[in-house]
């Protein structure tokens, strides 16, 4: 008899452990969330247009942001049209152009919110405006860029999901992919 209890706890033994070795990747403690291109544009679009004021004669509107996904950097960049208008009222001039800036994609645990961070401008083109305001409009478009790009969040995480909260919500790795930023959150 008690060499029947050996063998049969054995094979309950090996049968757990197998059964164990089979299911182990289904609790993979990842998570991996995708965030496409649109969805980046609709968060920017409910953010824009911004208006700001440099030196108290010069006033800039930042409109239409766009998106682009750099699959080759894994970063975005992000494109606004600019409109600047110069002087004090009655005796102004308006310019209009573009923008562009470069950002990563960056997890805030404590609100459970994707964010652009970083962003790095990489062009401003404003036809026939005088180069003393384009190097004005420069640095303040830097000083501020992280102000604007910053504050909006592209993508939330459900608190209550509980694959998320195996996760551990720890950032992994992002990296885009087939037109889509791909998230990996994980321990």
């Amino acid at each position: 008899m008690s060499k029947r209890i050996i063998i049969i706890g054995a094979l309950l033994l090996l049968a757990a452990g197998v059964a164990g070795f089979l299911l182990r990747d289904a609790f993979d403690p990842t998570v991996k969330i995708s965030i496409t291109q649109g969805m980046i544009d609709a968060a920017l679009a409910r953010k824009f247009p911004k208006d700001s004021t440099y030196l108290k004669i010069v006033r800039v509107s930042y409109l239409n942001p766009r998106a682009v996904l750099l699959a080759n950097q894994d970063k975005v960049l992000v494109s606004l049209d600019v409109r600047v208008t110069v002087g004090i009222t009655g005796l102004e001039k308006s310019y209009t152009g573009s923008a562009s800036l470069i950002t990563k994609v960056g997890y805030n645990p404590a609100d459970y919110r994707f964010y652009l961070e970083e962003p790095e401008l990489q062009s401003l083109e404003v036809a026939k405006m005088p180069a003393t305001y384009r190097e004005t409009l420069r640095e303040g478009l830097n000083l501020i860029a992280s102000e604007f790009i910053n504050a909006v969040p592209i993508y939330k995480l459900s608190k209550n999901d509980t694959q998320t909260n195996l996760a551990k919500l720890l950032l992994k790795d992002v990296t885009i992919h087939n037109d889509k930023v791909v998230v990996t959150l994980g321990r």
